[in-house]
């Protein structure tokens, strides 16, 4: 008995790369990885920054997907379901997270003569730019302080700064620890702990420095990177991406409180910046090709991927 024809696919799914902040070819691994199992999805992956013009045209034949991980950029769907990146301001963000009953730290924005209960607050709050990256613009003070500094903090109001209240996330040793998650729809891709290799100064001293560093990911920091997988960690993650359901990739900045063990939610990074397994931030000098290739493997990441896009694409394809 002969064959029958292969199945036609009947969705479409398009993968939006963006230079300089992923590698193609984990796309093109994916790409691979769906159509051998799922015939009836045709993918196609295109430029976010300089997409083809027969692309929106193709899109539009059948019920389709667009997947980004980072904010659209040159690409205007005509339609169909889209999951993209999206750049949020700081407040907006952890408002969100606030409102869906997630474990973020209280947050305002940063007015003139600012009055806080030092017995809600603590000693020491963070003050923080609403956009910002890599710890830029972070800084500790004292609680007491801080409405007194909003011109020299906000340049006279030319910046929007917000303060959060400071959790301590130290280790036994006095070296302050935090987990970055890479999740893709909820499953967690990647999960990587960032520790201080030397003890924090105390914080009376960081809070008097203007140049104290407090940010567990500050570039100037040094730090030590290792793979880990701690299930209570993973769990909230998945439970933050709920929070956001129209943006598929998140780059999550979790810590523990020193002394509670309460875990706590920092960002989320949705504009997009986050594929670090192989984004140039990943592949900066100092990053060991082992290590680089062990992020992939740690969850098989680019097979999550593939098993999660074919999933989504059926169930939410329009």
């Amino acid at each position: 008995m002969e064959p029958g024809p292969a199945p036609r696919p009947t969705r479409n799914l398009l993968l939006l790369h963006t230079p300089h902040f992923q590698d193609r070819g984990d796309w093109e691994t994916v790409k691979t990885k769906i159509e051998a199992r799922a015939p009836d999805i045709e993918v196609r992956i295109d430029d976010n920054l300089q997409p083809s013009p027969e692309t929106g045209d193709w899109q539009a034949t059948r019920p389709s997907l667009v997947f980004s991980p980072f904010a659209l950029v040159g690409y205007r769907p005509p339609g169909g379901a889209v999951f993209a990146g999206k750049h949020m301001g700081k407040g907006e963000e952890w408002l969100q997270l606030q409102q869906s009953g997630l474990p973020v730290p209280p947050t305002l924005r940063l007015v003139p003569g600012l009055t806080l209960d030092r017995d809600a607050w603590g000693d020491y709050v963070i003050v923080k730019p609403g956009v910002g990256t890599l710890g830029q613009g972070v800084r500790l003070l004292r609680t007491d302080e801080v409405g007194q500094r909003f011109v020299e903090l906000t340049e006279d109001g030319r910046h929007r700064i917000f303060v959060q209240r400071f959790i301590d996330h130290v280790d036994g040793d006095g070296h302050p620890c935090a987990w970055r998650v890479l999740t893709m729809f909820g499953e967690p891709l990647a999960q990587v702990e960032h520790r201080w290799t030397a003890p924090r100064r105390p914080l009376a001293e960081i809070a008097a420095d203007p140049a104290g560093r407090i940010a567990t990911n500050a570039v100037d920091v040094p730090s030590k990177r290792r793979l880990v997988k701690v299930p209570e960690v993973l769990e909230l993650a998945r439970r933050v991406a709920t929070a956001f359901p129209r943006i598929p990739c998140l780059g999550q900045d979790i810590i523990r409180e020193t002394g509670t063990g309460t875990l706590w939610i920092l960002e989320t990074n949705p504009g997009g910046y986050t594929w670090h397994l192989s984004s140039p931030h990943s592949r900066a000098d100092g990053f060991d090709p082992d290590y680089v290739n062990a992020r992939y493997a740690q969850f098989d990441a680019l097979e999550v991927a593939a098993e999660t896009l074919i999933a989504k694409t059926r169930m939410a394809a329009v």
